[in-house]
């Protein structure tokens, strides 16, 4: 699964790992279902992380908020902490590229990205985030054996000053300058920690 992780071509890339060893295969099977459930709950992540953190909510295209796991083509509607977006009403956004799980008698896996999108509830075409649309934010869970890997993997992390927004540039070169020096590694780092918490579940 690591192979269909985007390949990094320019910018910045971050990645957090964690390894979980359980007793027996029934018992990291159980605990990789249950890991894979809270990655999909994406509406409480933030409650996963023990330090304040961004907030996100599953949106469709109509900005409905869904209240159930995330599937392909979703929107995530990001409040990070500091300056929002102005144009985008402070938020940031991205979309569900791609959700891959695999399953046999080894083991399983899933594969979550997301990738930097317009915001859908306006007419602009402009990329609602401080990275520009060719980056990517990845979350990998593997189940081998008695075995569990985390990995989340950002790659191609370039600030977006494109936007037709001189507001809109000069907050995302702030935030995204922040994130490039190492700003946004303690969030991804927190949700790799607390998804992989054997004493959270």
């Amino acid at each position: 699964m690591e192979k269909n992780i985007p390949k990094q071509v320019s910018g910045k890339s971050l990645d957090c790992f964690k390894t979980v060893n359980l007793s027996s295969q029934e018992e990291a099977t159980r605990f990789f279902e249950r890991i894979r459930s809270r990655l999909l709950d994406v509406n409480r992540w933030n409650e996963i992380t023990k330090a304040p953190s961004a907030t996100f909510t599953i949106k469709d295209a109509s900005s409905r908020t869904m209240e159930r796991m995330v599937q392909k083509r979703d929107y995530i509607r990001i409040d990070i902490p500091g300056p929002g977006l102005p144009s985008a009403k402070g938020y940031d956004w991205v979309q569900v590229e791609d959700i891959t799980q695999t399953a046999d008698t080894e083991g399983a896996s899933i594969l979550l990205t997301l990738r930097p999108s317009a915001d859908p509830t306006q007419d602009s075409k402009d990329t609602a985030h401080f990275f520009k649309q060719l980056a990517t934010s990845s979350f990998l869970v593997e189940q081998k054996g008695s075995h569990i890997y985390l990995h989340y993997a950002g790659r191609n992390e370039i600030i977006n000053t494109d936007n037709a927004s001189v507001l809109d540039n000069l907050r995302n070169f702030m935030v995204g300058l922040g994130a490039k020096m190492g700003a946004s590694f303690p969030q991804w780092k927190a949700l790799v920690e607390g998804l992989g918490d054997v004493d959270k579940y």
